[in-house]
């Protein structure tokens, strides 16, 4: 089979075996997108299972004129804005063949925002107060309040999922059940297999409801060696690296076979912090709960340096605790660099550094921490190296723990952490922020908020972006919240990514996102003669 072939290092014609390869930079953790945490995952999981509507590539997620239907064939608005009724295709089917209802609709909600499932979007999902089913084929969205984004609400955070398999699973044990690594959907492409380590393969459903993919097949291939993975492209084994290094461009652009393609970016890079003890959680942690010191770590890295040594032209520094685009005009200037402050502010705060010691102390507690990263992303263990020089150089002792990628994400599950260097894909929406940053309602439904942030100034003012009927009065509000936020600097904001993706010349990508480049992937084509270096 191919998939074999090219796990050999075999290439590949797309034009003749219909079959699409591209390159993850880490592997899936799992396919169940109410517990998907990581960009591999939904890269995956929305080729297989649908959005009631997508959005274009303008990302205006003010009312519902920037979106466009996929799973529901339509919707009607209620005349006081309260509701909307959403007609699910009559067309759509699962791929074990049966048809796609409203009760699908509304278990899918009930779903997403059980707190025994403990699902990062459920934060996202409480201006919605039920999903009701109007008939077989609608569903029904009840809010507690208007607002300008109640569509993108009831839209964009939930994959509809299939009741009639996942209904009688215990919702404690969804992360572990077979669904969640061999889910069964209505999208363009059904799930195939996945080889750990390797592989996952889908197959293009003849069945859908919408236009059949172009290509026969999908394979996900994992590369998490970047050089390894450019040579297997320029091989012809791989046909798209969504993420390419800026100094592999120039090579790139002068081969036969791989072009650079500029694709619209909302992620960003950041060290979270952990603000609670990690082993007694009702207890500051003994560094970084203290605020000063937090404040002073943002003054003491030098954002620019560290972005341009991590990633030359890839990466700009970060103006905000949100990718440039989210800010939208509001005012959330980061700290400037300051080692000399920074050090002032600790001195101020207790953290002493006495004579012929390198490592700030108060009283018996050693001003250190561990900072855990990427074992596979070179950009952010170059970044991580370069903070803890400048950290070193005002008393601050950072200990680095590069990790894989899946033990990184049970780590910050888990709140066993200090510190965490993270690349984030944004929704288009700021509002997103509250998955991060606001209060958890209980402790089961703290699974984003990794670093036990709290601050009742930030939600107030989230909330009331979140609940705003015009454009304005959400920019205000919002402009509130990424100021209580960065005062209580709960992470060290670092750089906005700037992304470039290798495409071979025979591929034409199709409906690349900002938010996802893999949003409409079963629309790719093949264009000319499919050529190897």
């Amino acid at each position: 089979m191919l998939a074999l072939g090219m796990a050999c290092g075999a290439p590949h014609d797309p034009a003749r075996d219909r079959t699409l390869v591209i390159a993850l930079a880490a592997e899936p953790t799992l396919l169940l997108p109410p517990l998907i945490a990581e960009t591999p995952g939904f890269v995956v999981a929305d080729q297989i299972l649908e959005r009631l509507a997508e959005p274009d590539s303008t990302l205006d997620t003010m009312g519902d004129r920037a979106f466009r239907p996929r799973l529901a064939e339509s919707w009607a608005w209620a005349p006081d804005s309260l509701s909307i009724a959403f007609r699910i295709d009559p067309d759509a089917r699962w791929h074990d063949g049966l048809p796609v209802t409203a009760r699908d609709v509304r278990f899918t909600f009930a779903l997403y925002t059980d707190t025994a499932v403990a699902s990062p979007a459920a934060a996202l999902l409480t201006n919605i107060d039920s999903v009701q089913v109007r008939a077989e084929r609608v569903a029904v969205f009840w809010f507690h309040q208007r607002h300008a984004q109640q569509f993108f609400d009831a839209t964009y955070h939930m994959r509809i999922l299939p009741e009639h398999l996942l209904g009688a699973a215990p919702r404690a044990s969804l992360r572990t059940s077979s669904f969640a690594r061999a889910p069964t959907g209505s999208g363009p492409f059904r799930f195939t297999r996945w080889m750990p380590g390797q592989l996952v393969e889908l197959t293009a459903d003849t069945a859908y409801h919408r236009a059949r993919a172009r290509f026969d097949r999908v394979i996900f291939t994992i590369a998490t060696d970047p050089t390894a993975a450019l040579v297997r492209a320029l091989d012809g084994e791989i046909d798209a690296l969504p993420y390419l290094r800026a100094a592999d461009r120039a090579r790139v652009a002068g081969s036969r076979s791989l072009e650079p393609v500029d694709w619209p970016s909302l992620s960003n890079a950041l060290v979270m912090l952990d603000l609670r003890d990690p082993v007694r959680r009702n207890r500051p942690h003994p560094v970084l709960g203290d605020r000063s010191v937090r404040q002073a770590l943002g003054m003491a890295v030098d954002r620019r340096r560290v972005a341009g040594a991590a990633l030359g032209d890839g990466a700009v520094p970060a103006v905000g605790p949100l990718p440039a685009p989210l800010l939208k005009g509001t005012q959330s200037p980061l700290p400037s660099f300051d080692a000399a402050a920074a050090a002032a502010l600790l001195d101020s705060s207790g953290w002493r550094l006495t004579t012929g010691t390198s490592n700030r102390h108060r009283d018996a507690i050693a001003l250190r921490f561990g900072l855990l990263v990427s074992s596979t992303g070179i950009a952010g263990q170059r970044a991580a190296v370069l903070m803890q020089d400048e950290l070193r150089r005002i008393g601050v002792t950072m200990d680095i723990e590069p990790i894989d990628n899946a033990a990184l994400a049970a780590r910050l599950s888990a709140h066993n952490f200090d510190a965490a260097l993270i690349e984030l894909d944004w929704d288009p929406s700021p509002l997103s922020a509250r998955q991060l940053w606001r209060t958890p309602a209980d402790a089961s439904s703290e699974t984003a908020n990794f670093g036990g942030y709290t601050n009742p100034d930030f939600d107030a003012a989230i909330e009331s972006a979140a609940s705003a009927v015009d454009s304005g009065a959400a920019h205000a509000s919002a402009s509130r919240a990424w100021h209580a936020l960065v005062r209580d600097a709960p992470a060290i904001w670092l750089y906005d990514l700037e992304r470039v993706a290798a495409i071979r010349r025979c591929i034409r990508p199709s409906g690349v996102r900002a938010d996802a480049w893999w949003s409409a992937l079963s629309e790719w084509t093949i264009d000319g003669v499919c050529r190897t270096d």
